[in-house]
């Protein structure tokens, strides 16, 4: 029997070129039953979607820009009220490449059968998300260790500097499994069953947006569920991300030389708030990493000249460190 599925995703601005792309792709697989897009105050004419596609396509229009937590958490609440069997999230500007929805099913169907249906998740493979995988860093380094701060713990530092090294730098044919276990993912691909998003909720809307779906996801795997990444199913990101490893050197660089204090400051704060109340295992090593971390960015700060971001940076740290999360007046959407 096919799976019935419902793509949840959602938009803001310009986008609809993209948009169009996911959709059309998505729904030339045989599996995809029903598009739910949430409009949050897209300037382009969605419109064009329902002439297009009048029975498959539901808009959800917000009067303004919620951000992606409160985004995703109106479009999942909405494909479960309608009684999706299936819930596959995907941002506007990822697209699905050929059998990579049937792929996803016919994984998921196979961990369901061992582990139930509300205890897993696939997600389709984005080669520049998951850098590190698509780079053959075997899986013990691919993934931040638990205490870790910004992604940095000092026990993975021996490793980042010896793959740096002729002989230590990893090799993308070694990229051998078609499913890989995730501590937690992003919404862009991510499938599963009703049941499994009917166990972890809904995204908490305080996050606003940047690193919601990492607190979102790790729900799936704290409750002692599984998510895995189908490398064999493969996304297209029609739009890079501003936080690409390609993008720069390291993570120190995106932070303070990203052209929008606004991504920064939401990236900043919840990944603060992320790694001090949700990912820390060891008080004492956590603020290890993190007086390491600030020394690095800091040293980073002062070669680029980037002083004014960085106080920013430390204050989005600080109040994600406080739990002061919602909407930062400073920073409207």
């Amino acid at each position: 029997m096919l799976a019935t599925t419902t793509l949840v995703t959602l938009t803001y601005g310009d986008r609809l070129h993209y948009l169009t792309t996911l959709i059309e792709r998505s729904l030339a697989c045989a599996e995809i039953a029903q598009v739910i897009v949430v409009n949050n105050a897209a300037t382009a004419d969605l419109g064009q979607l329902l002439r297009r596609w009048p029975v498959q396509v539901q808009i959800i229009d917000l009067p303004s820009n919620t951000g992606s937590a409160n985004g995703y958490a109106v479009g999942i609440n909405a494909a479960l009220q309608a009684g999706a069997e299936y819930i596959w999230l995907m941002d506007d500007d990822n697209a699905p490449t050929p059998g990579a929805i049937e792929l996803l099913h016919q994984r998921l169907a196979e961990c369901s059968r061992k582990l139930g249906r509300a205890q897993v998740a696939v997600q389709g493979f984005r080669p520049t998300h998951q850098a590190d995988i698509a780079a053959g860093v075997p899986r013990r380094f691919a993934f931040p260790h638990r205490s870790s701060c910004f992604g940095f713990h000092i026990a993975q530092l021996p490793y980042k500097l010896w793959r740096r090294l002729p002989w230590g730098k990893p090799h993308a044919d070694s990229l051998h499994h078609s499913l890989v276990k995730l501590p937690f993912a992003t919404y862009g691909g991510l499938l599963g069953h009703r049941a499994m998003y009917e166990n972890i909720g809904l995204p908490r809307t305080d996050m606003i947006l940047y690193a919601d779906d990492t607190e979102y996801t790790r729900r799936i795997t704290a409750s002692g569920g599984h998510i895995f990444l189908v490398t064999d199913a493969q996304l297209e990101d029609l739009e890079h991300s501003w936080n690409i490893k390609a993008r720069t050197g390291n993570i120190y660089e995106a932070f303070l030389l990203g052209d929008s204090d606004l991504r920064a400051y939401y990236t900043a704060r919840n990944q603060a708030w992320f790694d001090k109340f949700v990912w820390a295992r060891w008080g004492w090593m956590y603020s290890l990493n993190r007086a390491v971390f600030m020394t690095l960015l800091h040293l980073v700060a002062w070669r680029r000249g980037t002083h004014a971001r960085f106080a920013l940076l430390q204050q989005a740290i600080a109040d994600g460190e406080a739990g002061r999360l919602g909407l930062n007046k400073l920073f409207p959407l």
